[in-house]
């Protein structure tokens, strides 16, 4: 699988196999590559297969893109070759079509492993809560509840002396 070996701005090395059909390279989210230097247009080039060969192309980037030094014209295809530089605005990468699937693991076959269901299931004896976070115990704040007393006291006491208040007022 061909893939790209991308020298970001602070020199780390990003390998990124080529396995979608269309690969956007730019500053968006959105892109299949996205690359975060503001040199970078958000939508900057796209990487495709025609005819067994890949391809770039230009998306009318800001700060350009440059395949072996050379500047692209916006819109037009050029064929990738072996160790072709590539440049998007300041970031330098490299493009390998024969290596990127050297260290690649087949996976297994489906029918290899086959999960069954289990027969029976048993709480363990000492079980408690998995939860790495300790639930927290309700504590009864005394002093809270004294303040609170008193203040009902208070409001009590307010509303029997307006009581007689009114009471001697008529």
């Amino acid at each position: 699988m061909p893939k790209l070996q991308i020298t970001l701005a602070d020199k780390t090395q990003l390998d990124h196999e080529l396995t979608e059909e269309i690969v956007t390279v730019g500053r968006a989210s959105d892109n299949t590559l996205p690359i975060d230097d503001a040199s970078v247009s958000s939508h900057h080039a796209r990487i495709e297969p025609s005819e067994e060969v890949y391809t770039l192309t230009d998306l009318g980037s800001t700060n350009g893109t440059r395949l072996n030094g050379t500047v692209l014209k916006e819109g037009e295809a050029h064929v990738l070759n072996a160790g072709d530089k590539i440049r998007f605005g300041k970031i330098d990468s490299v493009y390998d079509p024969d290596n990127a699937g050297e260290d690649v693991q087949e996976l297994p076959d489906a029918d290899e492993h086959v999960a069954s269901v289990a027969k029976s299931s048993v709480k363990p004896s000492n079980f408690q809560n998995a939860s790495p976070f300790q639930k927290k115990a309700e504590k009864k704040d005394q002093v809270g509840m004294m303040i609170l007393g008193v203040g009902v006291l208070a409001i009590l006491a307010a509303l029997g002396v307006m009581a007689m208040t009114f009471k001697l007022g008529s």
